[in-house]
């Protein structure tokens, strides 16, 4: 018995190996490959080919307007390829295309993108001060403190720029600031030049404070916030809590604080008060700059300063607190924006916000496709603080809702002398309120963003 099991099981093997022969696999044709040699449009505009990111980029002039209708002069690919283009060809490039490929069972797809040489600079940070740039007059304004104690004459920048422009003098490298200084961009036919302009404060218009000496040593998060702050708002600037307390940096001008902390969330107050000891060690300062009239924006687990200056109830600290301060991130946007309800959509925070097709009114537009959120979100909940609901909270903190939906994401508390607006203060707790992203690039929502903060000085402080 056991020898006949062993034949048919022989037999089996022959046939399966034979059934192997006779397949059908080797008709599949991978033989040749799909790749682009050259590419040329309108006789002179040579393409770049980066075969690993599947790219063909096309310069022309920085003048050149006739993207719209370009011929194809010369395209070369590889021995028996076809293609969706042709020699001859008349197609409008103001937008990328793509340049299908095939050759026997192999198909690849690239993009062939038709770009004018450019030479825009779009960030531009002297010793971690970021400035601001007038695109229109091409000049860049960099407020820096007179403690600060940069070395103006011998200080180091940086530069961010458009794809193919080259720098000079070289980003990272050091220059006099004492006077006037030009940076010039060059990219083919595109030049331009940017002339640096350095402004001393004494006394600060606004000041983003935190518990690192400068801007740099913040966490990315922070950084983020505290360059938005100091290259938007003229005379802005960078304090450390301990520069505060010390009093080595002047209050009488200043006309709003932003205090904006990424970090683990606090389950209460006193939570708060012994992790932030910079900030405590600064709070007389602080309360004396409330009552006699100054701002505060708060952002994400700094709300709970609003308890320390007295605006809030101990008993009010945020009760929904989850997310962790890592830079942690993930994919939470879909096609589809998010938004949060604004209670009153006719608050000045919300004045011109940028928002979607068929949005309702109070739709505050959030966070937008792609986007990636670092998420760190201190806020108060209707539903376990006070049971009788938003009456009821806005009656115990001394404050209004501005948005939320089962909770309050930004909300505003009146100034030292009881009145809502000049002197108030401002708290953004969500973690919708997110300054900086696992994947760099700008944003409809970081577009707002900016909006909401400057809407925010404009009601606090004028």
């Amino acid at each position: 018995m056991k020898t006949i099991y062993s034949i048919i099981c022989a037999i089996c093997i022959v046939c399966g190996l034979t059934a192997c022969n006779d397949d059908h696999t080797g008709s599949i044709d991978v033989s040749g490959s799909c790749l682009v040699e050259k590419f040329v449009l309108n006789g002179q505009y040579e393409g770049t080919i980066n075969t690993e990111k599947r790219l063909v980029k096309v310069k022309v002039p920085v003048d050149f307007a006739q993207k719209g209708d370009m011929e194809i002069t010369s395209l070369t690919v590889s021995a028996g390829a076809q293609t969706n283009m042709k020699v001859g060809d008349h197609i409008n490039f103001d937008a990328d295309r793509n340049l299908h490929i095939s050759n026997g069972d192999l198909v690849m797809d690239y993009q062939v993108s038709v770009r004018n040489d450019e030479a825009l600079m779009s960030l531009f940070i002297l010793e971690g001060v970021k400035g601001a740039i007038n695109q229109q007059d091409k000049t860049i304004t960099v407020s820096v403190m007179a403690n600060s104690g940069i070395d103006l004459s011998n200080a180091t920048f940086e530069v961010e720029c458009s794809e193919d422009a080259t720098c000079s003098p070289a980003s990272g490298t050091k220059g006099n600031f004492t006077e006037p200084f030009q940076i010039t961009l060059n990219d083919n036919t595109a030049t331009t030049v940017y002339t640096v302009y350095v402004t001393l404060i004494e006394d600060p218009i606004a000041l983003f404070v935190g518990d690192a000496e400068n801007i740099e040593l913040l966490n990315d998060e922070e950084k983020a916030a505290a360059k938005w702050l100091t290259g938007n708002i003229a005379s802005a600037a960078y304090a450390s809590w301990s520069d505060v307390a010390s009093g080595n940096i002047s209050l009488e001008k200043c006309k709003l604080i932003f205090f904006h902390r990424h970090c683990s969330s606090y389950g209460n107050y006193n939570g708060f008060a012994e992790a932030e000891q910079g900030a405590m060690t600064a709070l007389a300062k602080m309360k004396e700059y409330w009552q006699k009239g100054g701002a505060f924006v708060l952002g994400r687990s700094a709300v709970n300063y609003a308890i320390a200056l007295g605006a809030m109830p101990e008993d009010a600290y945020p009760n929904n607190v989850w997310g962790g301060g890592g830079g942690e991130g993930s994919d939470l946007m879909g096609d589809d924006p998010w938004h949060t309800w604004a209670y009153d959509a006719a608050h000045p925070l919300w004045k011109g916000l940028t928002t979607y097709p068929g949005a309702p009114e109070n739709a505050i537009y959030t966070l937008d496709n792609g986007y990636t959120i670092c998420n760190t979100t201190s806020q108060y909940g209707f539903w376990d603080t006070y049971q009788d609901g938003k009456d009821a909270f806005e009656a115990k903190t001394g404050g209004r809702a501005l948005t939320g939906d089962n909770s309050v994401n930004a909300w505003e508390l009146k100034s030292a002398n009881g009145e809502f607006g000049k002197g108030g203060i401002i708290c953004l707790g969500s973690g919708l309120y997110d300054w900086n992203s696992p994947t760099p690039y700008e944003s409809i929502y970081h577009e707002n963003m900016g909006k909401i903060m400057l809407n925010a000085f404009d009601y606090l402080t004028k």
